[in-house]
């Protein structure tokens, strides 16, 4: 058990002076408070090796100021636990190399490093085990097919033989040079499934009463912690399951402390189960409130009297430092914010919050996106590629380059065509940088998306790019200023829909509303009708309900496919919101015809019905503005179309655009250097 032990504060941190103060744990002291949570980077070889591209991953993070960096989960038993092709493992010395060569990187950076070692346990994936089948606590069948086996119980010999596999990788950490070790105890893997009375069905010295559910981690604990010897041992668990039946802070304040009894220095609270609606616990969506889980870390902390480090929704230097000077927590770790800003910590402590580059928790990370296997960023396109030579700064040098559209991807273009040298101008018609993110974080509780769009607006304002506001961009406008290229970013238009009447005064483009360009004009208990199911539609319609107007939201699909391209984090709150939601009605498998005279007639099958409404708002989707391309190509100029421009998108999408395109042009301009072999 280690008690909490300071030092004094480093030089220059004076903002956040809490969070910038050395904290010792167990035989070694962390320059600060901060710790880089692990997080699946599927950066890892095939093999479960450490590759040069994670190396360059994490040592961009200990570079960036951290403390602490936790490596991604390492499976204890690559036959029975993997969770995907490119997680770590690390059950014998054949990848001992690899992980010498991280823990030398991140030395060398400043920081201290710890393995999260972990298994699978039900929830590997048995595409990537050799015999096809996952192992757990207890047998566990399909709910669709009865007699077909998912997960094999461990036998009481195989429980022995998985904790001497903890054991195992332990001691193999120690060998690499790992500073510490953090049990993967949360999120609903192995460790988790023997604690909870969801996972664990037995009824022998492994499980059965709540006792002997605590065996198997204990058991693991006291092999990790004769493996590790004097260098500290954390252990992350869930706080509270959110689970029907599952376990709770309560449950939690019970068992953290015999963890600790058993050799734990610290813990690591987290929250949720990794599968099903719990997974919002785990990755919130952005709706959810900065800060919710430190009370969880709180109450443990003063449960168990060891350090803990908080974690979840902490998105800027402020609440940690709180965090950590009400004593709710010793350390705080970051996750996402760490793939949006590698630089966050030292930005915090020059006193630079202005310049965090902010996590939105908009989940495009954890999203699947065609051709990308390794983790990435929405807002930074460096994120999982740190391999990527620099864009140097000589690229553009006696070049110039146009930029037309502010919103996520011209704005990135224009910042990253003058850090490539490029005199750079940009045109938007509005008076603000943002597009079409505006109408993505009008909707309830998706504001911290203007996090975003304000931070791209700061770094515009005070970089060199010279910015034409307020005006819609002429073809005349770009060739006055002779460009070697253009950057077309200027977002979508509306798709002209088969309704008649749509001149009515009652017809309005969901798109101005989210965009503040046009006000609603209703009150409340006025009747809007969205015609629309996708993202948009949906966010629309709990626009509308939220300032009181009852809803009709009409989608031409089946409900269930509602929002169906949202991140699917998010849209599980989604539609749960919109169906709880009392002013919120559902019309689906139906089409907009008409309007005339307030009232808005549907067609369903062969079925036609009028409904009164103050307003219809118009949802069904937008296509890529095209204007200007065709021009500018016939007048020779090089035309790079990104963003919704190109293909309508995410935020993601364009800001990622935007790099390539940077890129390429580091291919077309940039000097060649020859190899010395």
């Amino acid at each position: 058990m280690t008690s909490v032990a300071s030092v004094a504060p480093q030089s220059g941190s004076a903002a956040y002076p809490h969070l910038f103060t050395p904290l010792a744990l167990r035989g070694i002291t962390l320059r600060n408070r901060l710790v880089m949570a692990p997080m699946s980077t599927e950066l890892g070889g095939l093999e479960g090796e450490v590759t040069p591209a994670m190396i360059a991953f994490y040592r961009e993070r200990a570079l960036g100021g951290m403390g602490l960096i936790v490596v991604e989960y390492t499976c204890v038993d690559p036959d029975t636990g993997r969770a995907h092709a490119y997680q770590l493992t690390l059950d014998d010395r054949r990848n001992l190399e690899g992980h010498r060569r991280l823990v030398s990187t991140i030395h060398e950076a400043g920081a201290k490093i710890f393995m999260q070692i972990q298994h699978g346990g039900q929830y590997a994936n048995p595409k990537v085990l050799p015999g096809g089948m996952p192992v757990g606590p207890s047998d566990i069948f399909s709910k669709r097919d009865p007699l077909k086996m998912t997960c094999r119980g461990l036998t009481s010999d195989e429980a022995a033989a998985m904790v001497a596999s903890f054991g195992n990788t332990a001691a193999l950490a120690v060998e690499a040079g790992y500073d510490g070790v953090e049990l993967h105890g949360a999120h609903g893997y192995l460790l988790t499934q023997f604690l909870s009375p969801l996972g664990n069905k037995r009824d022998d010295a492994w499980g059965g009463d709540a006792e002997r559910r605590l065996a198997f981690p204990l058991a693991v604990i006291r092999a990790v912690r004769t493996a590790l010897g004097d260098r500290p041992l954390v252990y992350r668990l869930s706080a509270d399951e959110f689970r029907t039946g599952g376990l709770t802070i309560d449950d939690m304040e019970t068992i953290a402390p015999r963890l600790v009894e058993a050799g734990v220095d610290a813990l690591h609270v987290s929250t949720g189960w990794g599968v099903g609606p719990a997974f919002e616990k785990v990755v919130e969506p952005m709706s959810t409130q900065e800060g919710w889980r430190i009370p969880y870390a709180a109450r443990l902390r003063r449960a168990t009297g060891v350090p803990v480090i908080a974690v979840g929704q902490i998105r800027w230097p402020e609440m940690a430092e709180q965090a950590i000077a009400d004593g709710d927590a010793d350390l705080v770790a970051l996750g996402r914010p760490m793939l949006t800003d590698p630089l966050w910590a030292s930005k915090a402590r020059a006193g630079r919050r202005d310049l965090i580059r902010p996590c939105t928790s908009c989940n495009w990370c954890i999203s699947p996106h065609p051709g990308r296997v390794q983790v990435g960023c929405a807002e930074n396109p460096r994120t999982g590629t740190e391999l990527d030579p620099p864009i140097l700064a000589d690229t553009g040098r006696g070049r110039r380059a146009v930029v037309v559209g502010a919103g996520p991807g011209g704005a990135s273009a224009a910042l990253l065509l003058r850090q490539a040298g490029f005199e750079t101008h940009i045109f938007e018609t509005r008076a603000f940088t943002g597009g079409g993110i505006i109408a993505s974080a009008t909707p309830p509780g998706k504001n911290k998306l203007f996090w975003y769009s304000n931070y791209l607006g700061d770094r515009l304002a005070e970089s060199t790019v010279i910015r034409h506001f307020d005006q819609r961009a002429t073809l005349g406008d770009i060739l006055a200023l002779g460009p070697d290229v253009v950057f077309l970013a200027a977002g979508t238009q509306r798709i002209d829909l088969p309704i008649d009447g749509l001149d009515d005064p009652i017809v309005m483009d969901a798109y101005d509303l989210l965009m503040r360009e046009r006000d609603l004009g209703l009150v409340e208990g006025d009747h809007a009708v969205v015609y629309g199911g996708g993202e948009t539609g949906c966010e629309t319609a709990e626009f509308c309900a939220h300032h009181g107007i009852r809803v009709t939201l009409v989608s031409r699909s089946p409900a269930e496919k509602l929002a169906r391209s949202a991140d699917w984090v998010y849209r599980m709150g989604l539609l749960r919101r919109l169906h709880d939601n009392p002013l919120i009605t559902v019309a689906d498998n139906a089409h907009v015809v008409a309007v005339s005279d307030g009232k808005v007639r549907l067609q369903s099958g062969d079925t036609m019905t009028e409904i009164a409404a103050d307003r219809l708002l118009l949802a069904q989707g937008r296509r890529s503005a095209d204007a200007l391309f065709e021009d500018l190509t016939r007048a020779g100029i090089a035309v790079s179309v990104i963003g919704d421009n190109r293909e309508v998108g995410r935020i993601g999408d364009a800001v990622h655009m935007a790099y390539r395109a940077v890129q390429a042009l580091s291919a077309q301009f940039a000097p060649i250097t020859g190899l010395a072999c």
